[in-house]
């Protein structure tokens, strides 16, 4: 035991002794490339991907062998939302680069995604130029379902990527079939130089002679293009690649190619669903948007109308609610023109609702509760001589100037006791506060 512990000490002692020339350095890059790749089996993809730039960034000249060892050879699809979003905003346009290097990219890669790489200007994927096989590439930086519209703006730039873009375009044997724009390029006016690369990626495009994936029409149909002013590609599922017309349906009777108001993509039926709000009339992937079924029909409002409450009615009872377009005037049995509050039919003769107070005149219809808040100038309050209802306002009007509008009591005289006292009381009150107004300003 003695003699282990000297050992120890005497190890300790040369350890402390010794100068860094007395160790062997060994770099990462010159261990054998069987190592690498056994390192590399313990990391997922994206890491790999960092794994072998980063050993790149420490040799003068990268190896082919040794890249292809740490990242294997099936990267036809990249997309940095894959790397945790805390890495990815970090990234800038020498990392991009460095990772399109280590793949490949201009012989491989097919899809390029550049989810939150929010800090790159767009000179990193030089190593892009001249491809021949990409086939997508999306510059929105935003992940799926996701806005585009970012804050602060990115500084991604036409004048580094349209040269990149251009370059891909004008290769014979071109395979590029979707581009997603970044939305920072559409606002304050789109530059010259975009409105110049847009008309040749259209020619291309054009060029192509592409036809509707299931009628075959020629595409684009008439005068349409397929990046308009909007800067989003027109005709092209984001997913699958295909290209369809404006008029096709699935067997739904949906229109087979959508558009999504938050994510500004296009879907086909068959790889996203998306649904239209019979409110706002914009159309969304159900992916982005949440739905609420109308109680009276097959219609849909999106989550930000619920969130308005505007144009649809919610019965307070059952807390369905029923669109504007036809349900609420045929299902709502009573609607409140002050909170808005509404009861269906349903639930009026479930829980025996009596109908609540409506002006005759101006129609304005108030719950129980704003009535009562409203006091005697603005509350409908029925006549207990002739059962009429009317606001305060048009009670004062129909008692004393009213010419079309008379008391249903005596129609000769047009009003009976009980309308003429509460018309009295009305204009005493109103009389009341602006003499106690004016008594206030002369104060």
């Amino acid at each position: 035991m003695a003699s282990a512990v000297n050992d120890s000490c005497k190890r300790r002692r040369l350890l402390g002794d010794a100068s860094p020339e007395d160790f062997i350095s060994c770099p990462l890059s010159d261990l054998p490339n069987g190592v690498m790749t056994n390192v590399a089996n313990y990391l997922d993809a994206p890491s790999r991907l960092f794994f072998a730039a980063a050993l790149t960034n420490q040799i003068a000249v990268a190896s082919d062998e040794r890249n292809t060892a740490i990242v294997g050879n099936e990267w036809t699809t990249l997309d940095f939302g894959d790397i945790e979003k805390d890495l990815a905003v970090k990234l800038i346009d020498g990392d991009i680069s460095a990772v399109l290097l280590c793949i490949d990219a201009v012989n491989r890669l097919k899809r390029l995604k550049l989810t939150n790489c929010i800090n790159i200007t767009g000179v990193g994927l030089e190593p892009l130029r001249g491809s021949t096989i990409i086939e997508q590439i999306d510059l929105s930086l935003v992940g799926d379902h996701q806005s585009p519209n970012i804050s602060p703006k990115p500084p991604i730039s036409c004048e580094f990527v349209l040269p990149i873009l251009d370059s891909i375009i004008e290769r014979e044997g071109c395979s590029l079939r979707h581009l997603q724009f970044p939305s920072v390029w559409s606002e304050g006016g789109k530059s010259i130089q975009f409105e110049q690369f847009r008309i040749r990626y259209n020619e291309m495009l054009d060029n192509r002679g592409v036809g509707c994936a299931k009628c075959n029409t020629n595409l684009p149909p008439g005068d349409l293009s397929w990046i308009g002013e909007r800067i989003v590609q027109n005709f092209t599922c984001y997913e699958c690649l295909k290209h369809f017309c404006i008029t096709c349906t699935n067997d739904d009777g949906e229109g087979v190619l959508g558009h999504c108001h938050n994510c500004k993509k296009g879907y086909c039926t068959d790889c996203q669903k998306s649904k239209g709000c019979i409110c706002c009339d914009f159309e969304y992937c159900v992916d982005c948007r949440d739905f609420t079924d109308c109680s009276g029909c097959d219609s849909v409002f999106c989550e930000e109308c619920i969130a308005s409450g505007n144009e649809h009615s919610k019965c307070y009872e059952c807390e369905g609610r029923f669109c504007n377009d036809f349900c609420a005037k045929y299902e709502i049995s009573t609607h409140c023109d002050s909170c808005k509050k509404s009861c269906c039919n349903n639930c009026q003769e479930d829980y025996h609702q009596e109908d609540w107070p409506s002006c005759k005149r101006c129609r304005d219809c108030f719950c129980d509760d704003c009535n009562e808040k409203k006091g005697i100038l603005y509350a409908i309050q029925m006549c207990d001589s002739c059962y009429t209802s009317y606001c305060g306002d048009c009670r004062e009007f129909v008692t004393f100037e009213g010419d079309d509008i008379m008391c249903e009591e005596d129609e000769e005289n047009k009003n009976c006791a009980g309308c003429v006292q509460l018309a009295g009381l009305i204009s005493d009150e109103k009389w009341r506060l602006r003499n106690g107004s004016s008594f206030e300003l002369s104060k």
